[in-house]
């Protein structure tokens, strides 16, 4: 039995309102999960803008 086939079924014997409860949390997990994907693609975005800007020969720390 998978694990969705085993949140289904204990989901079925809560009543009601922890059924709603049981899915706000869902919804929460997946609205959590979305929301690192889109920061972590932001964080790649930005590091590939920066990397094209600047290139190694741009760094004055560099020059004794």
């Amino acid at each position: 039995m998978s694990t969705a086939e085993m949140l289904f079924e204990k989901a079925k014997n809560l009543p009601e309102n922890l059924q709603a409860e049981a899915l706000h949390y869902v919804d929460f997990l997946l609205t959590r999960r979305a929301t690192e994907n889109e920061a972590r693609e932001w964080s790649q975005f930005s590091t590939t803008q920066l990397a094209r800007e600047y290139s190694p020969a741009d760094a004055i720390y560099d020059d004794e």
